[in-house]
């Protein structure tokens, strides 16, 4: 037992030496988070930028602008001339430009079909007050009100949605391209060998290993956590307990798989090659920064069978939601089916020299 502590101790003090690992297992995440949350980080807070051409002394156009500043996610730009505010549609820094008549004719309104998507959702908010100009006009009453509640759910935020993810690429990347590197290392530098001809029974120092990266992912975790919490305004909705099981679990299964990838390898390099065509598929695909949902739908079966799927799911269900862990049980128990079978395979290819 005590070469097990030992095994798992030194590995620990030789991780946060390095300042590489240091670098790739808790800076590089950091900065990956950084980088996606500065970019993707304010669809939360997505405005539309509505040029107006006009006085618009009508009772039509006064509702219409009237309406239209009343509304969060909309901001008018008072225009110079037509001319001014289709030069700036075109440069992309409008969505709409609005021609407001005088009197009671028909809206000019001039949209940016390179964007059709927001284009679209803003046609729908000016036709709402179009419609509520005509009602007013015309003296008819209502005949539907519309009644909204409003429901906050746990968490609606980008970064929220990122930060288990995050943690989950972690995990895998500690497993593929860290335990494969390191235990090619030892056999190419007969490490190993020289554990066979010590006392130690050889498989407890590969059970330090397996501590030792857990170990070493649960500090990860933490360190990006609480970076995440403090310098973003991440919140976790979850169960930290249930978050750690889950981060022990997945960082058990992807040692494993390093440990089997370490088996193939012949030189640490072709361990790390072998291991970046598992990680680098996985962290674009499995939903680690984007939901899979806006993948296209023809690899969509292929992505629920990557092993790193089930544990993003489960992580940001927890983390993100505050789930239970029942409806992915049958996920996780697929993850942990990987781990079983790289054991497996690492048991019967590997070698000590």
């Amino acid at each position: 037992m005590k070469a097990l502590v030992y095994t798992a101790l030194m590995g620990f003090r030789m991780y946060f030496r390095d300042r590489s690992s240091v670098f790739w297992g808790m800076l590089f995440p950091i900065l990956l988070m950084t980088l996606i949350g500065l970019a993707f980080g304010r669809i939360d807070s997505l405005t539309f930028t509505v040029g107006v051409v006009g006085d618009g002394a009508g009772p039509a156009a006064q509702v219409v602008r009237t309406g239209l500043a009343q509304v969060p996610a909309v901001r008018l730009v008072t225009e110079r001339s037509l001319d001014d505010a289709l030069k700036a549609l075109r440069a992309g820094r409008r969505v709409l430009v609005v021609v407001l008549p005088g009197g009671s004719e028909a809206l000019e309104v001039y949209y940016d079909a390179a964007r059709p998507q927001d284009s679209r959702t803003a046609l729908l908010v000016l036709e709402r007050f179009v419609a509520e100009a005509n009602l007013r006009l015309s003296g008819a009453t209502p005949v539907v009100e519309l009644r909204a509640h409003s429901v906050t759910s746990q968490s609606s935020r980008f970064i929220d949605f990122l930060l288990p993810g995050i943690l989950a690429l972690t995990l895998a990347q500690n497993g593929l391209m860290g335990v494969s590197w390191t235990v090619t290392s030892y056999r190419q530098r007969l490490v190993l060998k020289r554990i066979i001809a010590t006392p130690v029974n050889p498989l407890l120092f590969l059970g330090g290993l397996l501590v030792r990266y857990a170990s070493v992912g649960i500090v990860q975790l933490a360190v990006i956590t609480l970076v995440g919490m403090l310098a973003f305004g991440a919140r976790l909705a979850g169960s930290l307990p249930l978050l750690a099981v889950l981060a022990i679990g997945g960082s058990l299964v992807f040692t494993s798989v390093g440990i089997a990838i370490s088996t193939v390898a012949r030189t640490p390099e072709s361990a790390n090659v072998m291991g970046s065509v598992l990680n680098f598929p996985m962290m674009f695909l499995a939903g680690t920064f984007w939901p899979r949902e806006l993948m296209p739908e023809a690899i969509r079966p292929i992505i629920a069978y990557l092993p790193l799927s089930p544990l993003v799911d489960a992580m940001r269900a927890v983390g993100a939601r505050g789930e239970a862990l029942g409806p992915y049980l049958p996920g996780l128990a697929y993850l942990f089916g990987w781990g079983v079978l790289a054991l497996v395979v690492a048991g019967r290819r590997f070698r000590w020299e």
